[in-house]
């Protein structure tokens, strides 16, 4: 017996309290549904940091969520210059050639690696990943151990205490066929030229069963800053997806992922009171054939599901392998070095040849049940994580008595950066989610278990607990507090200088640890528009310090090291009217040392980020953008030390502004200046290598769709 949609319709129509998103008008004769417009800046539902789908305003944490319209209407040309918009989110060095490469400092620490869908990703290919491959990108604040487990970063800064950043690959979509070009090009006189053509292709098959999306891009850009005879650089990056109903509730899915890129090598510039030292901002000590090379493979299949009414499974089983070659030369990181541009000790050779692998599984089971009014979703998952890298990399210099050249730097490389290392995670998590009145509490502990390539062995446990009170019941004032504990074994730190790294007692043996405080409130005084103010505090402990780590590499460490940061952050995100809306992010964080009694600006103590967009429909629906970002002086580090009071970065203030008319429903053109007073300072740092932002810039974009 086949129902029509009409009669399915007015049945729905009939059930009390019940909708699906949409405004319901009920006539005499037929009932007719007006879908309600989605906010530009605001996902509707999120997982991310709370592992079970929730409205973002509900959350007991808080994470920020950049939507594809956001994404798309800054046009940022890859991930790291992204993320980096938000205020209190830095790196260190835009680089695939440094220990920190591809993770993100949030809230003064830096955070875990980045995830592709769940999964982390090594090696820094993520820093230039093109954003037109991602439906969202979801930036969790505070430690995430509770969350998605501690991390096994070795011999790198601590991992996971401030947070993490999410991707989220553009799906297969089954509501609709499409076809999306972009054709973008870009000059500015120190960035040089860029040219990128992007695809985004959906189609429906097999009775709508079936679909499938290819999201690429292909970019060629010739750096400003590069030698005339070192060549152009190429990066192709292609995302595509299949989605399969294998029954009514049940999909399957695989999520696949490429990117190649063949750049000319480039390490930062030297700087003295916050200007560049001995040359100038886009100036390199990059040779004609020095290239950085990175491939990146691999992809996910899922299994997601409904079973029953009340349990719902998700499975995963991921595979990514990266390859990683460098060879340049760059500015001496170290300090107490002469800076002198006339000293032939003032630079420093790095090379690379690394190949990176990483197997993820997951499985999790939610089950949807209440107990005297409460609901619950209980999640129960259990997932492990194999990380492998085989190779060489390191980097040496004129400063290490004089006996390196030109000649036998890579040699020397070779012979003492080799390393094979293997790191597992099994990981159990429980947690559970209650609503009740406009009550949300989440609950739960993850256990991880750790296994590293030196037989070192160590369990941690990473408890949270948050809650969300809607005080209206109305959904338009919401408070919200957390605490939780995120553990790291502390792998791979010799506990003695004179350890031969051949037993597990030669290591430390403890956990550091992150504990954070945060409350907030959330407030909703028109529309899609959102304020929020939250105030948070991160303690962290057991953290291993160097008491001994000359240029031979033979150091030690105790686990004595004790820092914290808080802070304060506001934010506006949503839409004001129907026609205009706007992204407004402040931050505030005041980092101390506890273990040397010291408070610096590790990290810009102030930052504003500013973007609007408006939509005139008495100019042919062009959409005019305007966007702002300033950021406070703040300290450069040496190994997370002030590096001296000469070694600072200035503040930085850059105004951007764009244009984008529709000329037909298919077809539009874009226009942008980005930094349009050509301001220009310290970007990131790493180490004494510091990184200038891009100057002015011109865009001019082309887009399709059919």
């Amino acid at each position: 017996m086949k129902v029509s949609e009409k009669a399915l319709l007015g049945l729905l129509a009939l059930l009390p309290g019940m909708t699906l998103g949409e405004e319901t008008v009920t006539t005499n004769e037929t009932v007719q549904v007006t879908a309600a417009p989605l906010p530009k800046y605001r996902t509707e539902t999120t997982d991310a940091g709370t592992l079970v789908e929730l409205p973002p305003e509900r959350s007991p944490f808080t994470v920020d969520s950049l939507t594809e319209d956001f994404i798309r209407e800054r046009n940022a040309t890859d991930l790291d210059q992204l993320v980096t918009l938000q205020p209190g989110i830095y790196q260190g060095g835009k680089t695939v050639m440094a220990r920190q490469a591809g993770t993100y400092t949030i809230r003064g620490y830096s955070g875990s690696e980045v995830l592709l869908g769940g999964v982390p990703l090594s090696g820094g290919v993520v820093t230039f990943l093109d954003p037109t491959l991602l439906e969202r990108v979801d930036i969790v604040k505070g430690p995430v151990g509770g969350a998605y487990g501690a991390q096994m970063g070795s011999m790198t800064d601590l991992m996971g205490a401030g947070g993490t950043v999410i991707l989220q690959p553009k799906r297969a979509s089954f509501e609709e066929d499409f076809y999306d070009f972009l054709l973008k090009g870009s000059y500015s006189k120190a960035s040089g030229t860029r040219l990128k053509f992007a695809t985004d292709v959906n189609q429906v098959f097999v009775d709508e069963r079936l679909a499938v999306r290819v999201p690429m891009a292909y970019e060629w850009r010739e750096p400003g800053w590069a030698p005339s005879d070192a060549g152009h650089g190429t990066t192709f990056s292609a995302a595509p997806s299949l989605s399969l109903r294998v029954a009514d509730r049940l999909e399957a899915g695989l999520d696949l992922f490429y990117q190649y890129s063949d750049q000319p090598a480039f390490q930062g510039v030297r700087t003295l009171y916050g200007k560049p030292y001995g040359s100038g901002w886009d100036d390199t000590y990059t040779r004609p054939g020095d290239r950085m090379r990175f491939q990146t493979f691999g992809g996910t299949f899922r299994l997601d599901g409904d079973v029953t009414d009340w349990l719902t499974l998700r499975t995963r089983l991921s595979f990514f392998q990266t390859e990683n070659r460098y060879d340049y030369r760059g500015p001496y990181s170290n300090t107490g070095f002469d800076p002198d541009p006339a000293s032939n000790k003032r630079y420093e050779w790095g090379a690379g040849d690394r190949l990176a692998r990483t197997f993820y599984a997951g499985q999790d089971a939610i089950f949807k049940f209440d107990t005297w009014g409460v609901d619950h979703q209980f999640l129960v998952s259990v997932n492990t994580t194999v990380k492998e890298s085989q190779g060489w990399s390191g980097f040496t210099s004129t400063g290490r008595g004089g006996t390196i050249t030109e000649e036998n730097y890579l040699e020397t490389i070779k012979a003492s950066g080799y390393s094979d290392t293997r790191q597992q995670k099994v990981g159990f998590n429980v947690q559970d989610l209650l609503e009740w009145h406009g009550l949300s509490v989440i609950a739960g502990v993850r256990a991880d278990w750790h296994d590293s390539v030196n037989h070192v062995h160590e369990w941690t446990f990473s408890p949270r607990f948050g809650v969300s009170y809607d005080i209206l019941e109305a959904g338009r004032a919401i408070l919200f507090a957390n605490v939780s504990l995120t553990e790291t074994p502390n792998f791979n730190y010799k506990r003695w200088p004179d350890n031969t790294g051949s037993s597990p007692s030669d290591y430390l043996d403890s956990t550091w640890r992150a504990v954070q405080k945060e409350a907030g409130i959330r407030v909703n005084p028109t529309g899609s528009l959102w304020l929020t103010g939250t105030v948070f505090r991160i303690d962290q402990s057991n953290a291993p310090i160097a008491m001994d780590n000359d240029l031979t590499g033979e150091g030690y460490y105790s686990d004595d090291g004790k820092t914290y940061s808080q802070g304060v952050e506001l934010s506006a995100s949503g839409d004001i009217t129907d026609n205009w809306s706007i992204y407004l992010a402040y931050a505030y964080i005041d980092y101390y040392d506890k273990t040397n009694g010291l408070r610096f600006d590790r990290f810009p103590p102030h930052a504003v980020s500013l973007w609007t967009s408006y939509k005139a429909p008495w100019f042919y629906d062009a959409v005019f953008g305007f966007g702002a970002r300033w950021r406070d002086d703040w300290m450069m580090t040496f190994r997370g030390q002030p590096a001296g009071e000469d070694q600072i970065a200035k503040r930085l203030l850059t105004f951007d502004a764009s244009l984008d008319f529709p000329f037909t429903e298919n077809f539009s053109l874009g226009l942008a200046v980005r930094n349009i007073f050509d301001s220009r300072g310290v970007e990131s740092a790493r180490n004494l290598q510091a990184f200038a932002n891009d100057g002015r810039t011109f865009e001019l974009s082309l887009r399709f769709r059919f």
